[in-house]
């Protein structure tokens, strides 16, 4: 798919035509209401790996999602086949469904006053046009200043630029129709640092609709191998009660554990410590959290979601108080609330203190945290939605005095999300944006950290 207006108008035109045909198919059928989403994108990826090109791919593909509402029941199917035939193959396999499905009062389309009706601007779409051999040169120069950055990096698993394009579409039997181009880029790089009896992985990457907002191949490089050669040495700590200061990667990942437990599917389906909070003291009154659906090249920006509602722009946190959910139409329903939006999820959140100001970058929060741990992963499981009881594992560096002393590694945070929320001490000025959210560093005045 190429940027030229007079191709995408085709294309979507395409688009429109698969969609519309495959209501009236679904009207002719039996289905009492339909919804389908239909997409079409152009994908290629370059990667190197230890200096050798290790994948060159590109790809083309149409999808169809068809869901049908018959006798208060709701079934879904989806194909790759566009044609008459596979379109009515995928109409006759989701009404059959019907018949072994029970009915559902929150099954349904939206109302036709809840569409969207005004389609800004958001400027999402920006095909890259370079070749697979222009790609590779920049994995390679991405991989090159990893191993140029120090001598400890010996291997690596990998560079890779991705470049993403294509344009969906949703319609309705109610009458909405609606189209999206868009366009993601990516570049991440993962080097491999060697100690006397030791490796450890550094990871960085970065993504963004337009590849010249892209960062630098040789800042991408760089940070992933300054972050694998910072782990090398790492020792254990004794198990303590201190503060703990998550850098803006880690923080984002406690910003994805609020978003879960207050989306529409914990809230009404496994539960959520969420539930009936609305309006509840949840951070210290600093604290704020905003949604923005219309940022431009934004992410997470959406004119509407996957019912048709739109969006809009709103404090999700508001001195501290819990303020909105994260609701798609059936979700909502369930719960008895309005939607909000978020079928696809969060639109663009920003995290922000009243406190934070312009000094407070990650050396400064150093000083705030004094002593404790600086965390910069973690993995596995461990945080129970219904609860909040939180246990991850982690790594990261001890902090005496304001300075790193050393790297950490085999230790397990523990504590509960709400007491987590709740010490929220700071939040610094070293925001970065990974996907829909934007975030600085968190410090969180105590939590238990496990450890030899």
């Amino acid at each position: 798919m190429q940027a030229g207006g007079m191709q995408l108008r085709t294309v979507v035109s395409e688009l429109g035509d698969t969609a519309a045909l495959a209501l009236e198919l679904a009207r002719a059928a039996g289905a009492e209401g339909a919804r389908v989403e239909v997409a079409h994108s152009e994908s290629r990826t370059a990667m190197v790996r230890n200096r050798v090109p290790s994948e060159r791919s590109f790809r083309l593909a149409s999808e169809i999602s068809i869901t049908v509402y018959r006798d208060g029941k709701r079934a879904s199917t989806s194909s790759s086949d566009l044609s008459r035939e596979g379109l009515e193959n995928a109409v006759r396999a989701a009404l059959d469904i019907t018949n072994v499905t029970a009915a559902d009062s929150a099954a349904g389309l939206a109302d036709p006053l809840q569409l969207a009706n005004v389609f800004p601007d958001l400027d999402l779409y920006h095909p890259f046009e370079a070749t697979l051999d222009d790609m590779m040169s920049y994995a390679q120069r991405t991989e090159a200043a990893a191993f140029e950055h120090d001598s400890s990096i010996r291997t690596s698993n990998g560079a890779s630029v991705q470049t993403v394009s294509g344009v969906s579409l949703l319609a309705t039997s109610v009458g909405f129709s609606a189209s999206a181009p868009w366009s993601v880029h990516s570049l991440s790089c993962a080097p491999v640092a060697a100690g006397a009896n030791e490796k450890q992985i550094g990871f960085w990457s970065h993504s963004a609709r337009a590849f010249d907002d892209l960062a630098k191949a040789e800042e991408v490089g760089g940070v992933a191998a300054k972050r694998a050669m910072d782990a090398l040495d790492a020792r254990q700590i004794p198990t303590q009660q201190c503060a703990v200061l998550f850098e803006p990667t880690a923080a984002l990942g406690l910003l994805g554990e609020l978003v879960s437990a207050a989306s529409g599917d914990a809230l009404y389906r496994t539960g959520s410590f969420l539930k009936d909070r609305l309006g509840a003291s949840l951070f210290p009154e600093h604290i704020h959290v905003s949604e923005d659906p219309f940022l431009k090249r934004g992410m997470g920006s959406r004119c509407f979601d996957s019912d048709g509602i739109p969006g809009s722009r709103r404090m999700l946190v508001q001195d501290g108080r819990l303020q909105g959910y994260f609701l798609g139409l059936y979700a909502a329903r369930r719960l008895g609330l309005q939607p909000t939006g978020n079928g696809y999820g969060p639109h663009n959140l920003e995290v922000r203190s009243t406190r934070t100001s312009d000094e407070d970058d990650f050396g400064r929060m150093l000083g705030k945290l004094n002593r404790g741990l600086v965390v910069t992963e973690m993995v596995g499981g461990g945080v129970n939605r219904l609860t909040g009881d939180f246990s991850r594992a982690a790594k990261g560096f001890w902090v005496e005095n304001g300075a790193i002393q050393f790297p950490v590694t085999g230790v397990t945070l523990a504590s509960n999300l709400m007491e987590m929320f709740g010490g929220l001490q700071a939040i610094g000025s070293d925001a970065i944006t990974r996907g829909a959210s934007t975030s600085g560093s968190w410090l969180i005045e105590a939590m238990k950290v496990g450890g030899a």
